[in-house]
């Protein structure tokens, strides 16, 4: 089993290789800007989040081979409210397929809400991600509204699925528990 963690990375941290994880045929199936990220996005990115202490990006480790294969992203980080936008993105090829998703998201609710006090993380996940929904759905993530046609990603419109996780120190009961949506159609089930 693969042992990974979380580190929060720096703009001297980011390696050109990555610009071809964000910008694969594979990644741009999945996301919604429909736009290539060049390296220099990613740092600028990363020290103005820092700058504004709300936006944190972290690399994904393989702590065996000490390297980064993925990022994660918290943030904007909204105080008052308690919210935070929460993605995990595996860049490195080598890593997918292998169950690491829903354990990755796991392990940034837990560290969200207990190192950064947010009480509830959400995101959102186009309709053909299948792969993605069923991660955050294994990872205790509720879908709690969609927002159909949305986003346009490879010419087709396509329902942005909003989705979202309480801190369980919180919220106990049931309706945070529930989905508000039938998944059935985006699953496939």
């Amino acid at each position: 089993m693969i042992e990974f963690d979380f580190k929060e990375l720096s703009p001297e941290d980011v390696l050109e290789e990555w610009q071809e994880w964000f910008n694969s045929d594979h990644t741009q199936q999945y996301t919604r800007s429909g736009r290539k990220i060049k390296i220099a996005e990613l740092k600028d990115s990363i020290e103005r989040g820092k700058k504004q202490g709300n936006l944190l990006t972290f690399g994904i480790r393989d702590v065996q081979k000490d390297q980064i294969f993925g990022t994660a992203k918290l943030g904007p980080i909204d105080d008052f409210h308690g919210l935070a936008d929460f993605a995990i993105f595996i860049g490195d090829k080598n890593y997918l397929g292998k169950g690491l998703s829903s354990r990755l998201i796991e392990l940034g609710c837990a560290m969200a809400f207990e190192k950064y006090e947010v009480r509830k993380l959400h995101s959102g996940i186009l309709e053909r991600n299948t792969a993605s929904l069923k991660a955050y759905t294994r990872a205790g993530w509720i879908a709690e509204g969609v927002l159909r046609s949305h986003y346009k990603n490879n010419g087709v419109y396509q329902d942005w699925i909003m989705i979202s996780k309480y801190d369980p120190r919180f919220y106990s009961g049931e309706e945070f528990n529930t989905h508000a949506i039938d998944l059935a159609k985006y699953l496939k089930i």
